[in-house]
């Protein structure tokens, strides 16, 4: 009883919070590579234009910037161009943010976002500070305590952005670990110098 009981507190450790079309969260840098690899998706760098419509590795530049952990790729979503953005953990690269980007004024194409979105998720709710609340809609759903789906729209488009809750505080983590060591490497490499 104990192995069972283990073993589906192992699992329950790996379960995802998000998923849209083919990604998923906490999915490695690695495996999204392969995916992307398979289906031919031109995932490419942060920073990169790519004019290529399918995979080619020189583009994710692993090589030249082995700490980079967004790569973007372009696509036609609902009829309108789209680029997804996929976000990896700083140290685990695990994916904890998918962000969709379209840039359109077609206020009939927002609301149908909303509604497909509403239909899903259930009921959204409204929030924004007073800065964002002249020029940006921001709307909420929490499907569950795991995943977080925000959305961001103003005259010139609107963004989606998945959250994976735990992966994001993860990667908050690492963020801090990584900080302090590197306030202690310098006064480990400085302190001489006093």
């Amino acid at each position: 009883m104990k192995q069972i009981f283990i073993i589906l507190l192992l699992f329950s450790n790996f379960s995802i919070a998000f998923s849209f079309d083919i990604w998923k969260s906490k999915l490695t840098l690695r495996e999204a590579i392969q995916i992307a690899k398979q289906k031919n998706i031109p995932l490419h760098k942060n920073g990169l234009i790519v004019i290529g419509k399918k995979f080619d590795e020189r583009y994710l530049r692993l090589d030249q910037y082995p700490k980079n952990r967004l790569f973007k790729y372009s696509t036609t979503l609902l009829n309108k161009k789209a680029t997804v953005s996929l976000y990896f953990s700083i140290t685990s690269k695990k994916l904890y943010n998918l962000k969709i980007h379209w840039i359109t004024s077609d206020k009939k194409f927002i609301n149908v976002v909303y509604n497909l979105l509403d239909k899903k998720y259930g009921k959204r709710e409204s929030f924004s500070n007073i800065r964002d609340f002249i020029f940006f809609k921001k709307y909420q759903w929490n499907p569950d305590k795991e995943t977080k789906i925000i959305t961001k729209s103003s005259s010139a488009g609107i963004k989606i952005s998945y959250y994976d809750i735990q992966e994001s505080h993860n990667n908050d983590k690492e963020k801090k670990i990584i900080k302090s060591d590197r306030k202690k490497n310098a006064l480990i490499k400085d302190a001489n110098k006093f």
